[in-house]
């Protein structure tokens, strides 16, 4: 099969869609792990604040564990299984990715603490995966770029639709 991992990007950091299925399989996994750490600390955040009202660090830890663990091992579950079923099947198509939502569903079960999630949350994650890669593939985007000059303070001058720009007077004013 061949591969054509060796795409350059502009950026310094990798995305999961930077080169294709079956390509840099660990980035790929450190990516995907690294969105599920993420989500796990921000949803362990809200837990020990609003939820559980933790005190101590060692009760802190645990809710922080408790949420971040299963999120980030769920993310390499999927990278390695969806991409290791390419690279086998040396197919790229939708069933890749619902086995990887597919394997994630052991995890999900002790995470959620329902022995049904393990089935049930399993296939779930799968159809999940199977309607982001029909997107991908189609070129749909489920969460679009904003661009960072927007809502900032300084947004005003890189909008040219409403007025003209206050820093052309300001160019042409000063040096009189």
């Amino acid at each position: 099969m061949p591969c054509e991992c060796d795409r350059k990007t502009k950026r310094n950091y990798y995305r999961y869609y930077d080169t294709p299925d079956g390509c840099d399989v660990m980035k790929k996994t450190l990516v995907t792990t690294r969105y599920g750490v993420i989500t796990g600390l921000i949803m362990s955040t809200y837990d020990v604040l609003m939820y559980s009202q933790a005190v101590g660090f060692k009760a802190v830890m645990k809710r922080y564990m408790l949420h971040t663990i299963p999120l980030g091992l769920m993310g390499a579950t999927f990278a390695l299984v969806a991409n290791g079923a390419q690279i086998l099947r040396e197919k790229d198509d939708r069933l890749n990715y619902f086995l990887g939502g597919l394997a994630c569903g052991p995890i999900l079960g002790p995470y959620i603490g329902s022995y049904h999630a393990v089935l049930l949350g399993g296939i779930f994650l799968g159809v999940v995966g199977m309607v982001k890669k029909d997107g991908v593939d189609c070129g749909h985007v489920f969460i679009p770029d904003v661009p960072n000059h927007m809502n900032t303070i300084r947004s005003w001058r890189h909008d040219f639709t409403l007025r003209k720009d206050p820093l052309d007077d300001l160019k042409h004013t000063c040096g009189k």
